[in-house]
């Protein structure tokens, strides 16, 4: 415990240190004598200038001028004088909007027998302070309550912004633990020979690796550690799952969390220093309604910009750490909860002062944290993010209007706020243009998107097919747009399912077209004005409420069979990366309805690195598993998308039961959900056994997400074994 308190004790020092390298409007401690000398001199009322205009008469009048000079000299150290009064200057020139006196005009005044010959009052003389005649004296006593309550101020002031600061030095060092973390294991991987994709060869590959090097070995027992972190749920076996409404984290971003709340927490509550006597404020209370209201509400202010950053689709920070959306979401959720709650207490505390406009902004913020809900973000998504934005902008504009009585002193908080906004805004258009429009200036034309959607009943599946020059890969994802719409700005992520290369001549409807998932919508697309080196995407959507019912509606309009339709929809990405699948020797791929759509990028990438002899993939086997409800659907997919992999002896297939495992590349589809646990466990047994390096990937249903997630951190836990585990999942 008191190991606890000395570190904390340190990283409060160390953040005081750093912010006060970069905290304007924030008086030196070498100034705080002066400012508290001509803070008592102030509150004075001398005949002549500036009677009752407390700068004016400060800056100006001579009598005051004199005052704070003198007092200065008599109770303030050499060392702070020249510091305290080049304060004083400024403070007349930005509040007072008056240069100050200047000594040498009043030298005949300040001279040591001048300064003796002053009158000396006490505080508790209340006649004589009505209206001074003379240059003045204050008692030593009154000096002291004064610099002592100058003192708890400027502290309290350094103390908030070094705090408000500490909230970019725990997020940042948390990206920056990621950033590392991402560039240990790809400098690990990349030390990892290719090994052979002939399926013969099933040597202890990885034993072999070990056992050659003591930083193999290393890496090794890094991976261990870490895949106990980032692997398993706080609370298994829920994850992708809601407990009561709640996502859970896995353990590693539980602690991020959690140790964000006690810090938070914890900042909020350390370092006041009220006293009685205070000359602000005489009593305790006061004081500390008023720092608690300063304090968190300058964190809440230091929040925003992190809760802005991590809400963004263009967010650096995913690139650098390799993390996935749904972790920056997950962030940007609980950042939201504690500024919110900053900005409460914060309300709370100036309400017992007066009531302020910032009121309206804590209002705002907290709907915004109440819609946040899972409820609201499953069931009414668009509405919700609509509200979200709308509220957001309000959020900001009555903030800056609450703070605009601190002349722009909190707008470095707010402008990122609207940068961050405008930038990823910004970056989204540049996305969709470059996504939709094709300049080719060696033929001069301009090409754009055109998609080809159809629904298929028997399946239950919406294909929608755009053309576009932007080269795919596997676990990229984008935003689909239908702009001509009345809602024409939402926006519906989906996963990049298939794609093939477009050439002229298969427009033209030639020989070796690629395959396109349906006659009808092939001959659509190929109407198109696609060119050669563009890239047919396909997307394939389960239909539920909203957009996705909204397409099923315009094919069965159609009279043709399947039900098509030709819209005109953008394209915003891409978003996402690929799993470094290719650098395990054994994959297990686990796809629950329409999440074979991110599978199939997968698989399709393994027989295309398989062929190229220059490729350094070490996949030597790589199993699928997929479980729908709809078989017409599997049908579908398994003779047109993955018919080449279905010729492949590399390739298993698991579908719908354990029962039916193939090794010769026939299909067979059972009923029966299949048992990912056992799958998990035999696969983990086999890449055991063979000193393989095994890799899971699961994309599907909450449930099933969170099996396939716990069996694998038990194989982990259970078996000195490589394992590592991929999830592909939308975080919203």
């Amino acid at each position: 415990m008191i190991a606890a308190r000395h570190l904390l004790r340190v990283f409060l020092t160390l953040v005081s240190l750093f912010a006060s390298h970069g905290l304007s409007n924030t008086i030196a401690v070498n100034q705080e004598c002066v400012s508290a000398v001509f803070g008592i001199i102030g509150g004075l009322n001398f005949e002549g200038v500036g009677y009752g205009n407390y700068y004016l008469g400060l800056c100006t009048n001579p009598l005051k001028t004199i005052s704070v000079y003198a007092n200065s000299k008599t109770y303030c150290p050499p060392a702070d004088l020249e510091p305290g009064f080049s304060y004083f200057g400024w403070a007349c020139q930005e509040y007072g909007g008056a240069e100050p006196i200047s000594q040498a005009d009043l030298a005949a005044n300040l001279t040591i027998e001048a300064i003796k010959g002053f009158p000396v009052l006490d505080q508790a003389d209340s006649n004589p302070l009505i209206n001074l005649t003379t240059p003045i004296l204050i008692t030593r006593d009154w000096f002291d309550l004064g610099f002592r309550t100058e003192d708890s101020w400027d502290y309290e002031a350094r103390t908030h912004r070094a705090y408000g600061f500490a909230m970019y030095g725990f997020w940042g060092g948390v990206i920056l633990i990621g950033t590392l973390h991402r560039l240990i294991s790809v400098i690990n991987e990349r030390r990892l020979p290719p090994s052979s994709t002939d399926p013969e060869d099933t040597g202890r590959a990885d034993s072999r690796e070990k056992s050659a090097s003591g930083t193999q070995s290393n890496a090794y027992s890094y991976s261990r550690i870490t895949k106990h972190l980032t692997i398993p749920s706080a609370l298994p076996p829920f994850r992708s799952q809601l407990l009561f409404g709640c996502t859970i984290p896995t353990r590693i971003e539980s602690f991020v969390i959690l140790s964000y709340w006690i810090i938070s927490f914890v900042l909020c509550c350390v370092n006041y220093r009220p006293f009685n006597g205070n000359l602000y404020w005489s009593a305790m209370s006061p004081q500390i309604w008023r720092y608690v209201a300063d304090r968190t509400g300058i964190i809440a202010y230091a929040n925003l910009p992190i809760l802005w950053m991590f809400s963004g689709r263009n967010n650096i920070f995913i690139w650098l750490t390799g993390w996935q959306f749904s972790t920056f979401n997950l962030f940007h959720r609980h950042v939201a909860r504690v500024a919110t709650l900053q900005a409460i207490l914060h309300s709370i505390g100036y309400t017992a002062f007066y009531f302020t406009s910032g009121e309206g902004a804590t209002i705002s913020m907290s709907f915004i944290v109440l819609f946040s809900f899972s409820w609201f973000r499953r069931k009414i998504y668009e509405s919700f993010l609509m509200i979200h934005i709308i509220l957001s902008v309000v959020v900001i504009v009555a903030l800056f209007y609450h703070t605009s009585i601190f002349d722009g002193q909190y707008d470095p908080y707010l402008w990122p706020l609207v940068a961050i906004w405008s930038f990823d805004r910004f970056l989204r258009i540049v996305r969709v243009v470059y996504c939709n429009l094709h300049v080719q200036l060696h033929k001069k034309s301009l090409n754009r998107s055109i998609a080809a959607i159809s629904y298929d009943q028997d399946a239950n599946i919406i294909r929608v097919q755009i053309n576009t020059h932007i080269k795919p890969r596997p676990g990229q994802h984008y935003y689909l747009y239908q702009p001509f719409r009345l809602t024409g700005w939402e926006s519906h992520p989906f996963t990049l399912a298939y794609w093939s290369q477009s050439t002229e001549s298969q427009h033209r409807g030639q020989a070796g077209a690629p395959a396109t998932g349906s006659t009808t919508v092939g001959s659509i697309a190929a109407s198109s004005k696609a060119m050669e080196g563009e890239y047919l995407m396909s997307f394939w959507i389960r239909p539920q409420d909203g957009w996705t019912r909204h397409l099923r509606d315009l094919c069965l309009k159609s009279s043709q069979v399947p039900a098509t339709s030709k819209e005109t929809i953008l394209l915003e990405g891409p978003y996402g990366m690929s799993e470094p699948l290719q650098k395990f020797d054994e994959v297990l791929l686990i796809a629950g309805g329409s999440g074979i759509a991110a599978m199939v990028p997968y698989v399709l990438d393994y027989i295309s690195q398989a062929s190229n002899k220059s490729s350094r993939t070490r996949i030597r086997g790589l199993t699928l598993v997929w479980s729908d409800r709809n078989r017409a659907f599997m049908h579908q997919i398994a003779q047109q998308e993955l018919a080449a992999a279905l010729t492949l002896n590399e390739i298993r297939y698991i579908s719908e039961s354990t029962d039916s495992i193939s090794a010769t590349g026939s299909l067979t589809i059972d009923t029966g959900r299949p048992d990912i646990p056992t799958i998990i466990e035999r696969a983990a047994t086999a890449a055991t056994e063979s000193g393989s390096r095994l890799a899971v990937m699961t994309c599907g249903p909450a449930g099933m997400s969170d099996a396939a997630r716990d069996a694998t951190y038990r194989a982990i836990r259970t078996r000195n074994s490589s394992i590592e585990y991929f999830e592909s999942a939308f975080g919203w």
